[in-house]
């Protein structure tokens, strides 16, 4: 206070938000808001080849949205889903719509292939080959007599032993049926066509997400009201419906907080400046969060908006005790206002950032933006305070009698008194409670509640699963070799351990590039397999003249054979030729090491598939799990983080009021923060990371209210300090259950529990405080 000049700190103050005026109309003209959920969570901790990995095998799903069009038949579900294509393709959204199957992509693939047709066995023809090569005859000529022998027929005279049909076929392991040229599903009465949107990209600005929401709603609609039925899945829908939702709770939040603000402030100033001040105190911080965390960020995730609109229920609090300071006195000035509530609010701020910088080295994007975000809103409040308000309170003599300040008065004496009289009973019924509920209190730490969705997208989803075994699992196997022979060999030991699991039930489907392309050894092998067996001249000669061959067309096909002799496919021509998700899994090879994703559906039972992974070279990769994992462990550190952070105040506080007082303002925050997980383990709420988040703020506003009502205890004016201190701490865990209570009403349900916490430590808090130098209150007096 000594050299605190108010017109120079102002002066100062405009320019800083003459600054972040700039920036801001800078960061509009970019893209800088985020709404996919994937965004929320932390890169792979592995290495960078497991994070590479994990990015290849989710942009299978990042960006499309499959549809499903049901009828009574699979003309009119081809038809109806022909309408909804036309209406996605009208919105502009999609990059790209699949309903009917390209046959000039089916062809180009077949003619790449067909050269190679001597080295490329399937893995089914194979095994017939090496134990009886006769068999494989006899299929051949009961699939020829057999109803789809006149489409194996068109085939016979450039593929008279069939193999490369059978190759082909085994390309496309599901076998899904077409129909008018689309892939239909029979269900019982039903019919389904399958229809696949991509988008151009997997990060949609909130007003596409938006229309993409909008959009999947009327086609449902439109579906219905033409006999039909539209089920809908994909990431980017989830993502839509969590924008929207968020949009909705940042203004429930929003003008549910500014109005009880606005509220509580004009019952108790009844003049407009104080309610101006405050609204310039929660802009000026929210404006400097958003323009400086977009100079720390490339992006803000809408949830760290949720969370953010929630400060202006914290960020009011250090005007509030200014304001507050001189009610009732007669020659009250800012600058001796600002003296007594700095040290106070300053301590404030200082609990609030110790809390927030370890948030902000968590691994999680969310948390950090959260963290810095609120971090940055509370030091801007705080300076507005500090520099400005001095400025603009000058000459401020509220002429109305004080009602809220009388009923906050007779509240601080009563209060305490009353507990005070039933010390030992209350005592001990808050003891059993806090044991009750934390006994009852488990950590949930799966990833999966971060995202929340509507029972009617969950259960589209189920249903397209259920009906199409096409959606890849989340987990799935990494598969490295030193070399492309080492590869190829580690992922066929794996492919050989997982066929049996697929009989047994266990897996539905797997898919990898070996399962497709044989390495040039495998190819060679093949090619010996077959001249070996079925393609000795007196063999093969006996074998087409059965069928009816010329012997023109049985020499032709055995220069053929011998011509193809040492020729090879790379892995780089199949892949040419091969779909983009099989393309996808392979990663490629590096100086250290040729690696490649096997992807899995359906999977029944976990634990046979991770004993796969001590296999050479195999690495199991479950994604969720391991987020979840990392969930666990930095909840762990942020518990211990927390308990760090209350044993430093605990310390400030003992080196600056001695042990007693010490002691008994940090127990306002500790009992307050117990209460709240107690809550949470009688209710049955969540209990997450994102729940300590909540409990630093617990004990901020906490360490807050306690400091403020022992520096009113040591004054010189102790009833009159506690009357205006009770009235601010009132004004402020009021004002903060409105910004953080009001997060309870969310529908994601760890922000749901966030706001449960904010709730039940804040107001525990503000019942707490007023015991601070309560018993000293006499002999002051």
């Amino acid at each position: 206070m000594r050299v605190y000049r108010p017109k120079l700190y102002a002066a100062l103050w405009l320019l800083g938000m003459l600054g972040l005026a700039w920036l801001s109309l800078q960061n509009l003209k970019r893209d800088w808001l985020e709404t996919g959920f994937l965004a929320l969570l932390p890169q792979a901790e592995q290495r960078p080849e497991m994070a590479n990995a994990i990015e290849r095998h989710n942009q299978a799903v990042n960006r499309k949205v499959v549809w499903l069009v049901g009828a009574a038949n699979a003309g009119q579900a081809v038809a109806l889903a022909e309408t909804v294509k036309t209406g996605l393709a009208a919105s502009g959204l999609f990059a790209d719509l699949t309903l009917q199957i390209s046959q000039q992509q089916y062809r180009q693939s077949y003619q790449q292939l067909f050269a190679y047709r001597y080295q490329l066995l399937d893995s089914r023809t194979r095994q017939s080959l090496q134990q009886d090569p006769q068999r494989l005859v006899q299929e051949n000529l009961e699939t020829l007599y057999s109803p789809l022998g006149q489409w194996q027929a068109a085939n016979l005279e450039r593929d008279p032993l069939l193999l490369f049909g059978r190759y082909f076929a085994a390309q496309n392991p599901l076998q899904l049926n077409i129909e008018h040229d689309a892939v239909v599903v029979h269900d019982g009465p039903r019919a389904w066509a399958l229809l696949i949107g991509e988008l151009p990209d997997r990060d949609l600005k909130l007003d596409k997400l938006e229309q993409l929401l909008s959009l999947n709603q009327t086609l449902q609609q439109q579906a219905r009201q033409q006999g039909g039925e539209l089920l809908a899945t994909g990431l980017p829908l989830f993502t839509a419906y969590g924008a929207h939702s968020a949009q909705q709770e940042i203004s429930t939040i929003g003008i549910g907080s500014t109005l009880g603000v606005v509220l509580l402030l004009w019952l108790t100033f009844r003049s407009p400046r104080p309610l101006l001040l405050c609204c310039l105190a929660v802009a000026s911080g929210l404006l400097a969060a958003w323009s400086l965390s977009l100079q720390i960020f490339p992006k803000l995730h809408i949830m760290t908006l949720v969370f953010g609109s929630s400060l202006i229920g914290v960020v009011v609090d250090y005007a509030l005790h200014f304001f507050c300071d001189g009610l009732g006195l007669p020659h009250w000035t800012p600058r001796r206002g600002l003296s007594y509530v700095l040290p106070g609010i300053g301590f404030g701020l200082l609990t609030s950032l110790l809390g927030y910088a370890g948030l902000g080295f968590s691994p999680f994007p969310g948390l950090r933006e959260m963290a810095v975000f609120s971090a940055l809103g509370l030091v801007v409040s705080w300076l507005t305070v500090v520099m400005l308000f001095p400025v603009l309170l000058a000459r401020f003599q509220p002429q109305h009698q004080f009602g809220m300040l009388s009923l906050a008065g007779y509240w601080q004496r009563s209060w305490p008194e009353r507990l005070n009289r039933h010390r030992l009973s209350l005592s001990a019924a808050f003891a059993l409670l806090l044991i009750g509920g934390l006994s009852q209190l488990q950590a949930q730490d799966d990833v999966r509640l971060l995202q929340s969705a509507p029972t009617a997208i969950t259960a589209a989803d189920a249903e397209i699963r259920r009906l199409l075994p096409i959606g890849r699992d989340n987990q799935f196997f990494l598969v490295t070799g030193a070399n492309p022979s080492e590869w190829y060999q580690n992922e066929q030991r794996l492919l050989a351990d997982l066929a049996p699991l697929c009989e047994q039930g266990k897996l539905r489907q797997y898919d990898a590039v070996s399962r497709h392309w044989p390495d040039p050894a495998q190819q060679a092998a093949d090619y010996r397999l077959l001249q070996t067996g079925i393609y000795r001249p007196d063999f093969l000669q006996g074998y087409m003249r059965n069928l009816g061959f010329e012997q023109l067309a049985i020499d032709n096909e055995i220069r053929s054979f011998a011509a193809a002799a040492g020729q090879t496919l790379s892995l780089d021509d199949w892949l040419a030729s091969a779909n983009a998700n099989l393309r996808q899994q392979w990663l490629g090879c590096n100086a250290e090491a040729c690696r490649s994703i096997v992807s899995l559906t359906g999977i029944a039972d976990l634990a046979p598939l991770k004993a796969l992974a001590e296999l050479p070279g195999v690495t199991w990769v479950d994604h969720v799990s391991q987020l979840s994992e990392l969930f666990q462990r930095y909840r762990q550190r942020v518990t211990l983080l927390l308990a760090g952070v209350c044993g430093l105040i605990l310390s400030i506080l003992i080196y600056r009021l001695g042990w007693r007082h010490g002691l008994q303002v940090m127990a306002v925050p500790v009992l307050a923060m117990l209460t709240a997980l107690a809550t949470l383990g009688w209710l049955g709420e969540l209990f997450t990371l994102f729940n300590l988040f909540a409990l630093l703020l617990v004990l901020e506003v906490a360490v807050d209210y306690a400091v403020f009502f022992q520096m009113a205890a040591a004054s010189a004016d102790t009833i009159g300090k506690r009357d205006t201190t009770t009235l601010a701490v009132a004004l402020s865990a009021f004002t903060t259950l409105l910004g953080y209570g009001l997060l309870a009403t969310s529908s994601t349900a760890i922000v749901h529990a966030f706001g449960v916490t904010l709730a039940a430590g804040v107001g525990s808090a503000f019942l707490l405080a007023p015991l601070i130098g309560f018993n000293d209150k006499p002999a002051e007096r």
